[in-house]
């Protein structure tokens, strides 16, 4: 599929230098292998923000009365 696309004097540079680099073959590589670690970084961060989520939620929930070994223990049954 094509698609058009108007980029900065700066970033039209940017593409330049890394397909005369030899990394990419033309602008098209470039710009499709910046739009997947674009999602990636998208990804990662979703990842991030869930895990701080979820340690915050844990650290609002108080103590646990279980020692570190009975959860050990109790996530090994689960997990079988």
């Amino acid at each position: 599929m094509q698609m058009n696309v108007s980029l900065t004097p700066e970033l039209h540079e940017i593409v330049q230098r890394k397909v005369k680099s030899g990394l990419y073959s033309n602008a098209s590589e470039v710009i499709r292998d910046s739009i997947r670690n674009l999602e990636k970084e998208e990804q990662k961060q979703k990842s991030w923000d869930s895990l701080n989520n979820l340690l915050s939620e844990a650290a609002n929930s108080g103590r646990s009365e279980s020692s570190i070994d009975d959860i050990v223990n109790r996530v090994t049954k689960q997990n079988g």
